[in-house]
């Protein structure tokens, strides 16, 4: 009977199968049929009808074994209409360690940028100091969020940016900038004032110079965050290096 029901219930709101395929559910006539699906009308007869179904004792007691697992409201709902999400923590913090890689990359290329740009002959050094350890902060901030990501192209980008400070490592204590174990940067304020300003300008300043190289990878490292972030979008499964599978 409730197959019957069923079928009455899709006529009614349908059209015989025949009718469909002469084309009679998008005829003039069944124009207003199309709005009320949009409105969200028969999704509410739907919901009436199973949620009578699953909570009407009595039919349940004389039903046949055949209609005794009759579907209840909630079930078409979680199946057909709001699937449940599982959350994936293992997802969530690899989303999460790319979004602080992006975020810490884009600051240390605006940093490096202004670095590499500034006049440094009208800069007070007080002003190039202040740079300096702008541009050092967020260098330092990008090694930190590298270091909780598992993807091997950005760990291997951050690599070649470290590495290439530490080619640099003799000019930049000449400066009292120091590298550490932790590939970090750390700058006295003391012995950069009493650095040379030639010295200063021939590893930051212009295209080529340390701080340009740096806004340079800092892009890179945006592009790939960004592009995995995209490749994720909407998934849940990741392999050990931070790939979806």
């Amino acid at each position: 009977m409730c197959a019957m029901f069923n079928n009455s219930l899709a006529d009614s709101l349908f059209g015989s199968r025949n009718s469909i395929w002469s084309g009679s559910f998008f005829s003039a006539s069944n124009l207003g049929d199309l709005g009320l699906m949009k409105s969200g009308v028969y999704t509410k007869m739907l919901k009436s009808y199973y949620e009578k179904v699953g909570s009407d004792t009595e039919t349940k007691k004389s039903s046949s074994s055949s209609n005794s697992n009759s579907p209840t409201w909630d079930d078409v709902r979680k199946k057909y209409i709001t699937p449940e999400v599982k959350v994936d923590a293992k997802a969530e913090e690899a989303e999460k360690a790319l979004s602080n890689v992006k975020s810490a990359s884009k600051t240390l290329s605006t940093d490096a940028s202004a670095l590499a740009n500034m006049d440094y002959d009208t800069s007070s050094r007080d002003e190039i100091y202040d740079a300096v350890k702008k541009m050092a902060d967020s260098y330092n901030a990008v090694v930190d969020s590298a270091k909780k990501s598992s993807l091997t192209s950005i760990s291997k980008s951050v690599t070649w940016m470290t590495d290439d400070t530490k080619a640099r490592a003799k000019q930049l204590e000449k400066l009292g900038i120091t590298i550490g174990t932790d590939n970090k940067i750390t700058v006295d304020k003391d012995k950069f004032a009493q650095a040379n300003l030639t010295d200063i300008k021939s590893v930051f300043k212009g295209s080529g110079g340390l701080a340009d190289r740096h806004a340079q990878r800092a892009n890179g490292l945006v592009n790939l965050a960004s592009n995995q972030m995209s490749m994720n979008s909407g998934r849940s499964l990741y392999s050990s290096s931070g790939v979806l599978k």
